[in-house]
């Protein structure tokens, strides 16, 4: 069987995506925590409260991203992000760091753990570890894989294998964002968002209207190297 998990910005989205037949959706936090920490985006206590109420009246998931990493000086907001999920009655986090894992399994050892594509694991023996070390049901494949190498690792694996459906690769090792962090010094493994709006700058240009990245020219539009919201599918 398969699940669709739709992304959820916000309340009006995650009741759209639930209402139009989403399994399942995810959702962050307004911080950055999540690797989508744009403004506007996200939700606080109260929000996701109602999301929760809402998508488990209609029979979905909700699913909530800690998908970045955190730093010494600011691991407490992470772990407040722990304790809010599974106080709030998620049905499973989305986690990348192998500390948070950790924090979670023993903290809250009913928590459903889900690996997130920020991960970077790209075979079963990596999956697998994940699953026997830190107990993971779920893993999110990095989109860099064939169709041929997502069949080796669902062969090989009891873990739930979950693929983006749509979304473009960004210029980067899947799950580091390099090229942002290099440009306007906020990394979205820490920041949680690419090629961040204050850093981002409309310039006349003989070529026409161009963008700048921190004075970087940037192809395209301010959109470009982004990495939004993408549907994806869960087996």
């Amino acid at each position: 069987m398969l699940d669709l998990i739709c992304p959820a910005g916000g309340l009006p989205a995650l009741k759209a995506a639930v209402d139009n037949g989403a399994d399942g959706v995810y959702l962050g936090l307004r911080d950055n925590t999540n690797a989508r920490n744009f403004a506007s985006l996200n939700f606080d206590v109260k929000t996701l409260a109602e999301g929760i109420r809402y998508a488990h009246a209609k029979g979905a998931k909700v699913l909530m991203a800690l998908n970045t990493y955190p730093q010494p000086a600011t691991l407490a907001r992470w772990h407040a992000a722990v304790d809010t999920a599974a106080s709030s009655g998620v049905d499973a986090i989305i986690l990348a760091d192998p500390g948070l894992m950790a924090y979670a399994r023993k903290t809250h050892p009913q928590l459903r753990l889900h690996l997130s594509v920020q991960g970077s694991a790209t075979s079963y023996e990596a999956i697998n570890f994940y699953r026997d070390r830190f107990g993971i049901q779920r893993a999110v494949l990095p989109r860099v894989l064939s169709l041929a190498q997502v069949e080796n690792v669902v062969n090989n694996t009891d873990v739930e294998i979950e693929l983006f459906g749509f979304g473009g690769l960004c210029v980067m090792v899947e799950g580091r964002c390099l090229l942002s962090s290099y440009a306007c010094g906020d990394s979205p493994n820490t920041f949680g968002a690419c090629s961040p709006g204050h850093a981002v700058r409309w310039q006349q240009t003989p070529k026409g209207m161009e963008t700048r990245l921190n004075g970087v020219p940037s192809p395209g539009t301010a959109e470009r190297g982004r990495c939004p919201g993408h549907g994806r599918v869960g087996t």
